[in-house]
């Protein structure tokens, strides 16, 4: 909130006794807005005034779920002097001071807190695209007992004009784009899923102008049609989405221990082992049992006390704790890949952890 409170007063910035109630001009149709990357509504509403030299009193009921500091009040043609709140009507009194008689304009924005915004994401890749298409939509839910009239929202630049009943849900379609870049890529990672199956991703790259956090649906087509492929999430804070989009089960991996040799142990006086060298081999058969080429990511976990000594494949990254290497299998086709490391000085295990 107090961001929200630094960004308004930027925003806002203020432009100097006759009760002026009745000098309200105009008050136009409200406004309902979120800043880019909130999920918070503001309430806009703006009046125009008659303003007379000196002293002009206004009285606003501000509702009742809102707090005195939460409102931010802008003021054209005269000077805003002070907030005066009235506890026996629950309404505010707002001073401006005016040089001389003009038409002036008074904007009061405020939180709404019965208004609840889901973002949702769509994802859709034709077959013969490079990259999938997307569609930013959002859910818009009254939970109050009262009816929103019609009024105008403005989310991510974009007005709509509508009503809510209580407890109505409304989804609008905020944006449509393309993804800048896009891969589709398996990956094999135990000690990260927990599990040894082969995990199925959309590697996308998109503008930064469209991140919210959101519910991620991803659909294909195919010849039968539109076929949904599953649901992410994301916390919107980067351009880079890693979304895992289901199971790759014709795609099959094996791992098999060659060799883990102790070498150079140290023991204490009791004869316990307590410091040692390994050198190791393991080896991965990983298969494409599908009719289209597979891209694959196998993450290896390791200790962090390793040397590597040889490798059949380039390695795509590698870390402290855990190497990776990328392979590209044509339809039937399988590769084997072995590696071998050394552990150094260590206490306990082999270089090679187990998930």
């Amino acid at each position: 909130m107090k961001k929200v409170l630094l960004v308004l007063i930027i925003i806002l910035f203020i432009s100097g006794s006759a009760l002026a109630q009745d000098l309200i001009v105009e008050k136009n149709p409200e406004e309902i807005f979120i800043f880019a990357g909130d999920s918070s509504f503001y309430q806009k509403e703006t009046w125009v005034v008659e303003l007379q030299p000196g002293e002009n009193i206004y009285s606003w009921e501000k509702p009742f779920s809102v707090q005195e500091e939460e409102v931010f009040i802008q003021v054209e043609g005269g000077e805003l002097v002070s907030l005066i709140s009235d506890s026996s009507n629950e309404s505010t009194k707002i001073i401006i001071v005016a040089e001389e008689q003009t038409k002036g304009k008074i904007y009061l924005i405020f939180p709404l807190l019965y208004l609840d915004l889901n973002y949702l994401y769509q994802y859709f890749w034709e077959p013969d695209k490079n990259v999938p298409a997307g569609t930013l939509l959002v859910d818009i839910t009254n939970e109050g007992q009262e009816p929103i009239p019609e009024s105008h929202f403005i989310i991510s630049g974009k007005e709509f004009i509508f009503g809510l009943k209580p407890y109505e849900t409304k989804r609008l379609v905020v944006d449509e784009f393309q993804a800048v870049r896009a891969e589709k890529i398996s990956r094999y990672n135990p000690l990260s899923y927990g599990d040894t199956d082969v995990h199925f991703f959309w590697d996308l790259f998109v503008s930064g102008d469209i991140l919210f956090p959101a519910k991620i649906e991803c659909f294909e087509g195919s010849t039968s049609g539109v076929v949904f492929l599953g649901e992410s999430y994301t916390l919107g804070e980067s351009s880079e989405l890693e979304i895992k989009v289901g199971k790759s089960n014709d795609i099959t991996i094996e791992e098999k221990i060659e060799k883990q040799d102790k070498l150079n142990q140290v023991y204490n006086r009791e004869g316990k082992e307590v410091l040692y060298d390994t050198q190791e081999k393991k080896v991965y058969k990983v298969a494409n049992r599908s009719p289209e080429r597979k891209k694959i990511e196998v993450f290896v976990p390791l200790q962090e006390s390793y040397e590597l000594i040889s490798h059949s494949v380039p390695l795509s990254r590698v870390e402290s704790n855990q190497i990776s290497f990328v392979l590209e299998i044509e339809p039937q086709e399988e590769v084997e890949v072995v590696l071998e490391v050394a552990g150094k000085n260590l206490t306990s295990g082999f270089a090679f952890k187990s998930w």
